[in-house]
């Protein structure tokens, strides 16, 4: 049957339930939200951030696939551009083959509506929708990963992606209980460790319970040292982490009075997490400063997740600035599942900027946002 792309309306909410549940039978984790106007960003009149879902259905309005378009205001070198964030594509193809095309058709049709698209967060390179892009000229890149570990005896003991096996399970329990995988993973953190004083260089944190004009001073100040940056005024990252919204710790950095920066952190206790057990995680979600200031956010964002008690703080950035601190501040690299891929439209428009990958300011905050820590 012939398939149709529309926006997502309240009369197809019980198709949408008939979707999910043939992808449940068929073993795919994904699901589309059953209610079509989404919790987290709604479109309101005058709100340049907000999400919009799309279904494709058949003539018998059996839904087929779906994909939601989250649009943003980036700026590239100076220059203001509404960008959008290609998420969630599901199509049935994954329970049924005789739908394999209905994949193609939600880019195609993303792609239609805006042309300027990327995705945040894919997996692998392996992955379909990762194949899919490439063969339509996107281009993906990695965004590197970093982790810092807190409490060695606790990490050794609960990090699930490392102890897939009896054997290692064996291994790394014998590392936590005879103290020498405490003295590896300090001795080699240590030699990494160059953190800047926050004393000695008069730098202070505080949190607050929201973001207010100070945000956009310094996102006025430090914007323009971005190739390709989300905006992060104040009225966007209100809408991001919300002061409803408990879960984020929001950090204020300043120097002699001044603000020089600013972090969103999470402070989670993990249970069963397929790659992190049953960890207590410090996540550094989101941050923005002049590039020169990036040290003291990091320092100051790993001090203070340091002091609650985490086991582990993790982190993926893009700019080299902000990997560069993250280096500084005694983090390690890890294998990086999260990717940026950009369209080709926008892969254009980045190269005619001359902006490569490590120009481009991205993070957990972007596209899904922190979903899954």
């Amino acid at each position: 049957m012939p398939v149709t792309i529309t926006e997502y309306t309240e009369n197809m909410t019980e198709q949408v339930r008939r979707f999910n549940a043939r992808l449940e039978a068929a073993g795919e984790p994904l699901r589309f939200p059953t209610s079509h106007i989404p919790e987290w960003l709604p479109k309101v009149a005058g709100q340049k951030l907000y999400q919009e879902y799309y279904l494709a259905a058949d003539e018998a309005s059996n839904v087929r696939g779906a994909y939601v378009l989250k649009h943003q205001e980036f700026l590239l070198n100076g220059q203001t551009l509404s960008i959008a964030d290609f998420r969630l594509p599901i199509s049935e193809g994954v329970a049924d083959r005789q739908h394999n095309s209905v994949g193609v058709l939600l880019l195609l049709d993303a792609i239609r509506k805006q042309p300027l698209l990327f995705g945040l967060g894919i997996g692998s390179r392996d992955e379909p929708l990762s194949r899919l892009l490439v063969a339509s000229g996107w281009r993906l890149s990695s965004v590197p990963f970093f982790f810092s570990i807190i409490r060695p005896f606790r990490f050794l003991r609960h990090i699930a992606h490392l102890r897939g096996s009896l054997a290692r399970q064996y291994l790394l329990d014998v590392a936590a209980f005879s103290g020498l995988g405490w003295s590896a993973i300090k001795a080699l953190q240590t030699v990494r460790y160059r953190r800047p004083s926050l004393q000695a260089t008069g730098v202070k944190t505080e949190t607050v319970e929201e973001f207010s004009g100070w945000v956009d001073d310094l996102w006025k100040e430090s914007s323009a040292e971005y190739g390709l940056a989300a905006v992060r005024d104040s009225e966007t990252v209100r809408l991001l982490y919300p002061r409803e919204e408990t879960r984020f710790i929001r950090l204020r950095t300043t120097r002699q009075g001044k603000a020089i920066g600013w972090a969103v952190l999470l402070d989670t206790h993990l249970t069963a997490h397929k790659q992190f057990g049953n960890m207590r995680l410090g996540s550094i979600v989101d941050c923005f400063s002049a590039t020169a200031d990036t040290n003291h956010v990091i320092a100051a964002a790993t001090e203070f997740l340091e002091r609650r008690g985490v086991d582990l703080i993790v982190s993926n950035q893009a700019h080299a600035a902000w990997c560069k601190a993250f280096d500084t501040c005694g983090f390690m690299r890890g294998p990086s599942n999260f990717l940026f891929a950009a369209s080709k439209a926008l892969k254009q428009r980045l190269d005619e900027a001359g902006v490569k990958n490590d120009d481009i300011h991205m993070t957990r905050g972007d596209g899904d946002g922190p979903i899954h820590l």
